[in-house]
């Protein structure tokens, strides 16, 4: 009886172990595929993130740019204004002397008459 006992115990051990065993593969199989699509919807975020990145520096270029355009613009702005000053300047003195020439213009024809 001891020796069947022992024989049916070892059985019972092989067929737990093979239980064991497809359990284990089961879960496996089960943790592979809930895995594939965590897997996928990493790849997504991580594509996602790389355009997002490009995008940034991208917008980081551009607005580099406009600065640049935008200082050059003031610059411009501001020699204009400095040459419209000196040209009231000379429009200034340009009426006086008219008005001078235009003075001494009378003066003469005074004189003649």
């Amino acid at each position: 009886q001891i020796e069947s006992l022992k024989v049916v115990q070892e059985e019972n051990t092989a067929d737990a172990q093979k239980l064991g065993l497809t359990k284990i593969k089961e879960l496996t199989k089960r943790s592979a595929a809930e895995l594939k699509p965590l897997q996928s919807m990493l790849e997504s975020s991580r594509a996602a993130n790389r355009a997002s990145v490009s995008e940034q520096q991208r917008l980081e270029k551009k607005i580099d740019a406009d600065s640049k355009t935008i200082s050059k613009l003031q610059k411009t702005i501001k020699e204009q204004a400095e040459q419209i000053e000196s040209l009231k300047v000379d429009q200034e003195e340009n009426t006086a002397d008219a008005q001078k020439l235009g003075l001494a213009k009378k003066k003469e024809l005074t004189k003649r008459s």
